[in-house]
């Protein structure tokens, strides 16, 4: 199979993380449980990714960072454990369902009121109407670049206006860590989410949440932190109290040796996808179908062809060995906004390791199913 869906998980993972994954779970121990020397090395494993991410992501020394088991669980984290009642919200249309479902649950619970910018229509966010909402907003939560379209929004800016009036902003870097700099040590981001399994080329089951250490976070799950046993409501201190129960150490481990891969090879792999990505979409364009997308450094390309489902068009690359993802994408404001409720879109999304080859094989299948939906 051509594996072209790198935008929900990658295909590649590095040697380094899988020897590091095999490692640790051959050399089972619970870190924080224990003074025995096993589980002690576990700790120190755990805490060297953790400082790594850190300072690889450029967070300062008023920064910690929270492993979670995902992107989804971080985010949720971030929005459950800020939101004490009554705060203006603002988010976009360009975001995931991970941001708009916790959020459009607590308005419905009258927690919350929430703006929602519109992404024009390049699919980005305008810093004016950014501006605007910053006279009365609390909260922002902005992804670093859409999950359907890729349009890249101006997080650097975004965090400026939110530092300059005070406004907390969380940032969703699903799609753009670390393809995007984010630069949280500006003071202008109060938590980044993170997931392992895409972009930094580890595996699924790990994902992380930066935090700003003046933020007063409400932990999301309560249990064992191998800290304050005899405490039935112990005191809230970062990170533990926000890592309940067993740690996944073998993806941390992972996640740690895929991340240092991908640090290393970062300036190479941004040129291969960006190259690769603008091939795709000049091609597609050329075939004559809909595309939606216009920046192309992190490698997802949405499109249709004329008025066939995408779920179909999916369904015909799959058939021949190619593997996208059609429909909405967890993202169902992107697709109100263009147009593509009903729709939706096939998305291509190349990776560190996707060939010319493949993609040459891959345009060829579009233009046949062109060819045959306009018949």
């Amino acid at each position: 199979m051509i594996y072209l869906d790198n935008a929900a998980t990658s295909r590649f993972k590095p040697k380094c993380a899988l020897d590091a994954l095999l490692f640790d779970v051959s050399h089972s121990a619970n870190s924080g449980r224990g003074s025995h020397d096993e589980a002690v090395d576990k700790s120190i494993r755990i805490q060297k990714c953790r400082d790594y991410l850190l300072s690889m992501l450029g967070a300062s020394e008023e920064y910690s960072l929270v492993f979670t088991k995902n992107c989804t669980e971080a985010i949720n984290l971030a929005i459950f454990g800020l939101i004490n009642g009554g705060e203006k919200v603002v988010t976009s249309t360009n975001e995931h369902n991970s941001v708009l479902r916790p959020l459009y649950k607590l308005k419905s619970e009258g927690k919350i009121t929430l703006d929602v910018v519109k992404a024009d229509g390049s699919g980005h966010i305008r810093l004016e109407d950014v501006e605007k909402c910053a006279k009365y907003a609390d909260i922002m939560i902005f992804g670093g670049a859409c999950n359907v379209t890729g349009a890249v929004c101006n997080i650097d800016e975004i965090a400026n206006i939110c530092k300059k009036n005070n406004i907390k902003l969380i940032v969703d870097g699903a799609q753009s860590v670390p393809l995007i700099p984010l630069n949280p040590g500006n003071g202008g981001i109060s938590m980044l989410a993170c997931p392992g399994h895409k972009g930094l080329h580890s595996i699924q089951g790990t994902g992380f949440l930066v935090v700003k250490n003046d933020i007063n976070l409400k932990p999301l799950l309560y249990g064992g932190t191998g800290t304050f046993s005899n405490d039935v409501i112990p005191k809230v201190a970062m990170p533990e109290s926000f890592e309940a129960g067993t740690q996944f150490s073998g993806g941390i481990c992972a996640l740690h040796q895929g991340a240092k891969w991908t640090f290393d090879n970062l300036a190479k792999i941004k040129k291969h996808i960006d190259r690769i990505a603008k091939n795709v979409i000049y091609s597609l364009e050329h075939v004559g179908a809909t595309v939606y997308t216009r920046d192309a450094v992190t490698g997802v390309v949405s499109f249709n062809l004329k008025n066939a489902d995408s779920g179909y068009v999916a369904d015909k690359l799959n058939e021949a060995g190619i593997c996208v993802r059609g429909g909405l994408h967890c993202a169902p404001l992107v697709h109100l906004n263009m147009g593509t409720a009903n729709q939706g879109a096939v998305r291509a999304s190349v990776g560190c390791d996707t060939q010319e080859s493949e993609i040459a094989y891959f345009l060829s299948c579009v233009e046949r199913i062109f060819k045959d939906v306009t018949k």
